[in-house]
Formats: C-alpha cells, structure tokens, sequence
C-alpha cells in the first residue's frame, strides 16, 4: 500500500514528524531522507505543514513537527449521489459528504433515518425506546454507542428525532383517586407506564382500549414476580383494597414466564393478562420483521394456559412467537398510537 492509501486511512487530520517517519520507514535519525520524502509529499499536495506546530530546529534539514493530511476520501460519484438525496438534516453537518465511506458503513442507520425524517409531520414526542422501534424496527438502536456517536457527527439531536429519555425520578404507581375497588393495570416496561400515566395525569383518560382503569402500576420487570410476593406487600401498604390486577408486558417467553411468576407469588391476588394491550401489539406486529428475544430462558416452557382467552389466530401467532424464541415489545404501541385510541370515560 502506497503512502497516500495509508495517509488517507490514518483516521486523523493531523499527523506528526515522527509518525510520518514511522509510516515512511524511515529511521528517526535520517534526516536527510525524511525531509526529501516529505517535501515531495507537500509538492505534491497530499500533505502541508501546521506551521504553527514549530519546526524539528534542524538548519538543514528544516521539518514542521505537525502535517495536515489532504488525502480525500476515494471519489465514488454513485456514493455521492446518494448522500446529497439524503433529508438535509443528515446533511446539515457536512460529515458525510467528506467521509462517503462512513454512509457506506452505516447504511441501513442513515437510510431508516432518512425515511423517518422524510414521512415525520407530527410534533408529538415519544421515548427513546419507542421511536427507536419507530424507525429501525429494534427497540435499543438508539441505545447503542455507536449509533449515539453516529448521530453526534451528523448533528442530529432528540429534539430533531422528537423522543425523550423516560425520566428516572417518577413514581412507580399512578392513581388518581384511591378507592376501595380498583383496576391497576400494571406495565413490565417503563416507557408503556409512563406513557400511561402521562395520558392519564394530562388528559384525564381512565380508559384504555376500552378498559376502565383507575390506576397504573411500574412492575420494574422482574421486581414485580418476586418470589416473596411483593405485589401482594404493596396491596397491604394501600390498606387492602379490593384490586384487579391487570399485567401488560412484552411478547416473549421471558415476559409471559415474567406473568407466570408473578401469579405465583401473589395467588391470592386476582391478576390477570391485560388482553387488549396484547391484541393491540398483535395487530402492530403482522406483517413486519420480528426480531429474535435476547433471552433463551425456558425454551421447552409453553404458554397455552395463559393464552387461551385469545382468539385461534391470535394463538397460533403467539405460540410462533414462542417457538421461535422472537420478541414483540412494548414500545410497538407508542404514546402516539395511545393517544390515538384511548378514551377520557
């Protein structure tokens, strides 16, 4: 590989004498040949002095201790093309015009990206999980550190995306008016419950897909199947009112075993599947690339006890996503799609 390949790839802007040496092979002593190699590289313009980087202090054979790298990145006309139809907030940083290769390298982001920013013409803010499965289809894109410094360079902000980060400092129950019958849906995720709980707190909905709630419960995943029964703790810290419990979580064996533990560690509750929430992620679903479940707990485990209130075909669907170990999650149903389908009766 020439020096110009090398220099192109080197990753930075600026690169120092003595690291010019090093790619050269020439030793740190030859001053001679370092000075003729790299002025024919200034000649040439692949690299020019930071002059205000100082000079090596050799009379004869004067050296800038810095060099900036113009090596451009390899002219790819198709490449190009692309890039400059992109939506212009992709486009406001410069960074992939000077780097194709990174478009090249991030593709199906930068395209998923520029197909939201493109058909995107509400101003209602979501979570970061939510608009993540919005756009790609996964849930924990935006998670993702790489995608993060992605979207750094490209100068895109949650602002420009429209989501929010679920705030930590919430409450892990919302119920308006405590009374001594209640239905507390409880949610496995937290964006589903906070979303819930905003509907309820500044639209006054106590209705959700048609079911009458009074309140709406954080289960914190698998804090809420706690084998000492913390569910039925909580009931008695309310002064056991007569409760319904409904449970919404995720698609997956790990969120209806999440159900199965939670019904036996508190039996002596009335808990059951909140069945609309999981028609309504259902109906989300079809159609569309599930993605694999990150867990692999129980795969031998069926789930037919706990699904049979759901039609045949809504059965035959969710024992596929059993068997084969996918994952429908909860962000599928977005605040935007809650506020969409909600009731304030």
């Amino acid at each position: 590989m020439d020096i110009k390949s090398i220099l192109k790839d080197y990753g930075k802007k600026i690169i120092e004498l003595k690291d010019i040496k090093s790619l050269l092979k020439i030793s740190i002593l030859d001053e001679k040949k370092a000075y003729e190699k790299i002025s024919e590289l200034v000649l040439d313009g692949i690299i020019e002095p930071v002059k205000s980087s100082g000079k090596n202090g050799n009379i004869i054979y004067p050296l800038y201790k810095k060099y900036r790298i113009l090596v451009k990145e390899k002219d790819d006309s198709g490449v190009l093309y692309e890039i400059n139809r992109l939506h212009p907030l992709l486009l406001k940083s410069g960074y992939l015009t000077v780097k194709p290769s990174e478009f090249q390298k991030n593709r199906v982001i930068i395209k998923s990206l520029n197909v939201y920013l493109f058909k995107n013409n509400d101003e209602i803010f979501i979570s970061r999980k939510e608009r993540s499965f919005e756009i790609f289809g996964r849930e924990k894109v935006l998670d993702d550190n790489s995608v993060k410094t992605l979207l750094r360079k490209l100068q895109i902000t949650k602002l420009d995306l429209k989501f929010y980060d679920t705030p930590e400092y919430c409450f892990h129950d919302y119920i308006p008016v405590r009374k001594d019958h209640m239905t507390l849906l409880i949610c496995e995720n937290k964006d589903i419950w906070f979303n819930i709980r905003r509907c309820m707190f500044e639209d006054g909905v106590r209705s959700i897909f048609g079911i009458a709630l009074d309140g709406v419960v954080y289960g914190e995943g698998n804090k809420v199947s706690d084998k000492t029964g913390a569910l039925l703790e909580y009931v008695k810290f309310m002064g056991n009112p007569d409760v319904k419990f409904l449970y919404w979580g995720d698609i997956d064996r790990e969120g209806f075993n999440i159900f199965r533990r939670t019904k036996e560690a508190n039996y002596q509750l009335d808990i059951s599947l909140f069945i609309p929430g999981y028609k309504k992620m259902i109906e989300r679903a079809r159609g569309i690339d599930i993605e694999y479940s990150p867990s692999s707990k129980k795969p031998m485990v069926k789930f037919n006890d706990l699904i049979a209130d759901f039609s045949m075909e809504d059965q035959i669907f969710l024992n596929d996503i059993f068997d084969n170990n996918k994952l429908i999650p909860q962000e599928i149903v977005s605040y935007k799609y809650l506020k969409e389908n909600i009731s304030l009766t």
